[in-house]
């Protein structure tokens, strides 16, 4: 398995997409069937009791989170998802929109957090929540995350649950492994295909424990 950088994944990804025609919502819902089943290990591994709080961004990161709730509300799950983008603004074509328009067809529980009031107003499930799984930002993000993701953040930070986070914890670098401003640390980082080389060295003391999770590409893609 090698490291790589954000630009070789994606390289990696397009490949598979456009050489070997493997849809992209295939990869998408390979990652996060996935990254449900490290969640679900996770709650059982610490005893948690207590809804599944899962906060999905606008991107492909979120759509992973989209496909994770599905997972885990079929496998009996309390699950809770949180849109940090307008659900109105994600593009309903595009892998993540399809995932999510899947969960409001299941009648799955979905609060945008889109506004800093919609944020501050979810400190009571953080009390009651178990696990939080995040899926807010992939390994696009290059320059410190803006308001009011800055401040779900830090809001997620203090309330101290453990936390699963997809490809790589939000707000870190995924090339050099530094905090763009705002990060949140994970206790398990379930990362797509390839582990991203910001993800050891100084990243790691963000990432807790490492997965990397088979998304269904070609092997000597990745290796």
């Amino acid at each position: 398995m090698k490291w790589v950088t954000c630009d070789e994944m994606r390289a990696i990804d397009r490949r598979a997409i456009e050489e070997f025609g493997i849809p992209a919502l295939v990869l998408m819902e390979n990652a996060g069937r996935g990254a449900a089943d490290e969640a679900a290990k996770l709650y059982r591994a610490r005893g948690l009791e207590g809804p599944v709080l899962i906060f999905c961004g606008g991107g492909n990161n979120g759509g992973d989170g989209f496909v994770i709730a599905r997972h885990m509300a079929n496998a009996a799950f309390d699950v809770r998802i949180f849109s940090t983008t307008a659900r109105s603004k994600i593009d309903r074509q595009r892998e993540a929109g399809i995932n999510l328009a899947i969960c409001e067809r299941m009648s799955l529980p979905i609060r945008d957090l889109h506004t800093a009031q919609r944020v501050e107003s979810i400190r009571p499930e953080l009390v009651q929540g178990a696990l939080v799984v995040d899926a807010i930002f992939g390994v696009g993000l290059s320059s410190p995350p803006r308001e009011p993701q800055a401040t779900l953040l830090r809001v997620l930070a203090q309330a101290r649950l453990p936390v699963l986070a997809v490809d790589v914890p939000s707000g870190l670098d995924a090339n050099s492994g530094t905090p763009l401003g705002t990060a949140l640390p994970a206790d398990v980082t379930a990362t797509m295909a390839c582990p991203k080389v910001g993800l050891r060295g100084e990243g790691q003391a963000w990432v807790g424990s490492l997965v990397v999770v088979d998304i269904g590409l070609p092997s000597f893609l990745v290796r």
